[in-house]
């Protein structure tokens, strides 16, 4: 293979996967118990009589109701079952009561069916006296074959279209409303491009139960000819003259059945799976990018949870640091006003974009389709352009690697020209040279806007931001400029970002403090005595040491860096350090090994503990 090879598109497959055997036994018996009494029915009817009994007078005016009954009995059935389904996939409770209260009408045998509708809209059922008022009866009326339908074949409409809305990815919805989507524009240019395939499927699931329907119709609408007799009423009838014209009249039914789920099917077998291509990105014009998507003015956030107010910057890159759960995401979802809580955010009334880690492209489009659902073609296209990715604007979305879909995403947020722009580490997926691209376009636009990062990069925190805020257990526990919170950290984990080791010590005079029981020589920066303080020191000039000067700890993990050297992780009592070592060291040291950790008073520095 050489170079050029590479540069023609690829039809990917999917690598088989060995199905163990019981399955397919069990397969196999499931499909030939379903198609052999098919196959059966079909041996048993009278081919050399089929067209003589199809064009009988009384065949044909049977299947003129049937389908009459089934095409319009499937309209208002889709129409009513996506309906339906849009509702219950916002429904916020009740939803799975609503779901079951669906599925009655499958479990209900037809026969009971019919007298519910009966009881229901009966000459004297429930509402009888409001139909006879409007002149309207559908007992022995083909109205009432319609309405017997649309109640068994509703079910299978709602059940397909929810699903697929379930399936349907939040981010992707999201997404949409935070670039400024309305409600119609979302269902128009999202919703319902992901859901046709299903509202096909459903739409001929619920023709071909119509087609087959009995018992509910007989029950309601009754059997008389030329009005309310489908082919199903005149199959159980013909049983009794001729069998032969009940095996016709079944083919032909059947038939129909599998042509409506044929043509469901129908996008589904046409429909190619993308080739994948390399597509080469461009460099991103930093100036051009900037004048395409700057917004009008950068809005200041104020958050307020109880007594506690943190106001993050106008026109400024704010962190988001924070271990793991401590609820950075959370806090930018109720900035973002994705969810809700007993939190009062004021964003100056501007409009805040939230971009995650994952993109929430719409899976129907290109990446230029994408974008123009916030700005037109014309200007996505000059977007994408600048921003280095006009190679990939043709490219359909599921096409597009995690860094393209990444990067995408971000122009997008950009085309929406939002005062508020939250960006939840969306560049984890980017390759280094594209990354450091968009950071020197953060960088350089940071006064354009308010933007909010959550990041765990200590590049992106010191580089990128002149304000940070720092969370922990879902509360903001300090905020301020960055530098300052680089040089005196306020928690082991920002201490970590800064690349220093952090201990929790007590001042005891003005040139001491005690560290887990061990008193150290050290200048405390004129604390009081007895204040709570952190010391930080330079993890390089922690040494484990056979004496015992220093301070006692036990041996958490010992992790190898490279070939020759590894890093220990020691539990002081005051603090965990991460003690750099060598490989003969590493091999000495076991968990939960005691050792003496010992870390030189000049490399200490000490400072106030955050209240």
């Amino acid at each position: 293979m050489n170079a050029t090879d590479l540069e023609s598109p690829l039809r990917l497959r999917r690598a088989p996967v060995a199905t163990p055997v019981v399955f397919t036994v069990l397969g196999i018996a499931a499909v030939a118990y379903i198609v052999g009494p098919i196959i059966a029915l079909g041996l048993r009817v009278p081919w050399g009589r089929f067209v003589e009994i199809a064009a009988r007078a009384e065949t044909r005016e049977m299947l003129i109701i049937t389908l009459a009954a089934a095409a319009q009995a499937t309209v208002i059935a889709v129409a009513l079952g996506v309906g339906l389904a849009v509702w219950l996939h916002n429904l916020r409770r009740g939803a799975s009561i609503v779901r079951l209260l669906v599925y009655v009408p499958l479990a209900m045998p037809p026969v009971v069916a019919g007298l519910a509708l009966t009881a229901a809209f009966g000459r004297r059922g429930l509402l009888a006296p409001i139909l006879d008022a409007l002149g309207i009866q559908f007992a022995f009326d083909f109205s009432g074959v319609v309405l017997a339908h649309i109640f068994v074949a509703l079910p299978f409409v709602v059940v397909a279209v929810d699903t697929a809305l379930r399936q349907i990815d939040g981010e992707i919805l999201a997404s949409a409303r935070g670039i400024g989507l309305t409600q119609w524009q979302i269902l128009g240019k999202i919703t319902a491009p992901m859901t046709a395939p299903a509202i096909l499927t459903g739409a001929a699931l619920a023709f071909a139960r119509s087609l087959g329907e009995f018992g509910t119709t007989i029950t309601f609408a009754g059997s008389m000819p030329g009005i309310t007799r489908t082919m199903p009423l005149g199959i159980y009838l013909e049983r009794e003259v001729s069998t032969e014209n009940a095996y016709v009249l079944s083919a032909i039914l059947i038939a129909l059945a599998i042509v409506s789920l044929a043509v469901a099917g129908l996008p589904t077998l046409v429909r190619k799976t993308p080739r994948q291509r390399a597509r080469e990105l461009g460099c991103l014009d930093s100036a051009r990018l900037r004048e395409l998507t700057a917004p009008d003015s950068a809005a200041a956030v104020t958050v307020s949870h109880g007594d506690h107010t943190t106001v993050f910057p106008a026109g400024t890159i704010s962190a988001i640091i924070g271990e793991n759960g401590a609820g950075k995401t959370t806090l930018m979802n109720i900035i973002a006003g994705r969810v809700r809580a007993d939190v009062t955010v004021d964003a100056g009334g501007g409009r805040v974009v939230m971009l995650t880690q994952r993109p929430g492209l719409p899976p129907t489009t290109t990446a230029l389709g994408a974008v123009a659902m916030v700005v037109g073609r014309e200007k996505a296209a000059q977007m994408l352009d600048a921003a280095g990715l006009a190679d990939v604007a043709d490219a359909r979305v599921p096409t597009l690697s995690g860094g393209q879909a990444a990067q995408v995403a971000l122009v997008r947020a950009l085309a929406a020209r939002p005062a508020v722009l939250i960006l939840d580490e969306p560049l984890a997926a980017v390759d280094v040279a594209s990354a450091a691209r968009w950071r020197r376009f953060l960088h350089a636009t940071a006064h354009d806007r308010t933007t909010l990062m959550v990041t765990h990069n200590a590049l992106d925190v010191a580089g990128l931001s002149s304000f940070a805020a720092v969370l922990e257990g879902g509360q903001v526990v300090t905020a301020g400029p960055t530098d300052t919170l680089l040089r005196t950290p306020p928690t082991p984990f920002v201490a970590g970002l800064a690349g220093l080791g952090m201990l929790h010590v007590t001042v005891t005079s003005t040139d001491e403090v005690v560290c887990a029981g061990t008193r150290l020589r050290v200048d405390t920066d004129g604390l009081p005595e007895g204040a709570a303080a952190l010391a930080t020191f330079r993890p390089t000039a922690a040494n484990i040491v056979d004496s015992d000067d220093g301070l006692a700890g036990k041996v958490i993990a010992v992790t190898a860096t490279t070939l020759a050297d590894a890093t220990a992780s020691v539990d002081l009592g005051a603090g965990v350090v991460d003690v750099p070592i060598d490989a003969a060291t590493a091999d000495a040291l076991t968990p939960g090994m005691s050792v003496r950790c010992h870390i030189p008073a000049s490399e200490l520095k000490v400072y106030a503990a955050a209240s």
